[in-house]
């Protein structure tokens, strides 16, 4: 209890859902936090803080590799009535829940909307929408530039997936190469996160199929 307490008071944590995140902060996207996390969003009273608590499941599902439950969720929360704290994380981790799942169209049009909540804070996850918006546009140089310069930030939780943007980048740019190295370095800490294993899984196929094609004959499997 002490423990928890001291958390709760070192993120400074307030509100319906501190204990939640409190729980987070300890355990990470496991069954139970969402349990907790369920449980408070039924207690909710406010609309207020039932539209936070859904805004945080959404982002719980993107993270455990959950794509169709976590755009069910986003696509659910009213953007407009988020807390000012979570608009912006929220918006961007929508849009990276959209481009993970290849949705181009309706990241812009998520863009053009909620542009001022995405942009309005200088964070690591708006950097992140700036560098999938230049992949989208097809400024694929632009996009490989911002995406290698956050994985030089720190990401202690790995929420970024920086790795996995950037390798579509490289990819795009037919630099299969260096996308390869990049997979090497950090793909393997996404195994077992369901959705998102299985879009890495079909990047090192891509990279794979396009070493192939350059030996001119197949790799032996390992």
């Amino acid at each position: 209890m002490k423990l928890t307490e001291n958390i709760k008071g070192f993120l400074k944590m307030t509100g319906h859902y501190a204990d939640s995140a409190v729980y987070l902060a300890e355990h990470g996207y496991d069954d139970e936090y969402l349990r907790i996390l369920s449980d408070r969003i039924d207690e909710a009273k406010k609309e207020k803080d039932r539209n936070e608590g859904i805004a945080l499941l959404a982002q719980a599902h993107l993270f455990r590799g959950e794509f169709e439950k976590a755009l069910s969720r986003f696509e659910e929360t009213d953007f407009n009535k988020l807390p000012k704290h979570t608009d912006s994380v929220t918006v961007n981790n929508y849009i990276l829940c959209l481009f993970l799942m290849k949705k181009f169209s309706r990241v812009k049009e998520i863009y053009e909307v909620y542009n001022k909540a995405a942009l309005s804070e200088p964070t690591l996850v708006m950097r992140r929408t700036m560098g999938i918006r230049e992949h989208i546009e097809k400024r694929y140089e632009n996009a490989v530039t911002i995406f290698i310069k956050l994985l030089s930030e720190p990401d202690p939780r790995a929420t970024l997936m920086a790795d996995i943007c950037l390798v579509r980048s490289l990819l795009a740019l037919d630099m299969k190469d260096r996308a390869a190295e990049v997979a090497e370095m950090g793909f393997s800490r996404y195994n077992g996160k369901g959705d998102i294993t299985s879009e890495v899984n079909k990047l090192r196929l891509k990279i794979n199929e396009k070493n192939n094609k350059k030996t001119g004959g197949k790799k032996k499997k390992r």
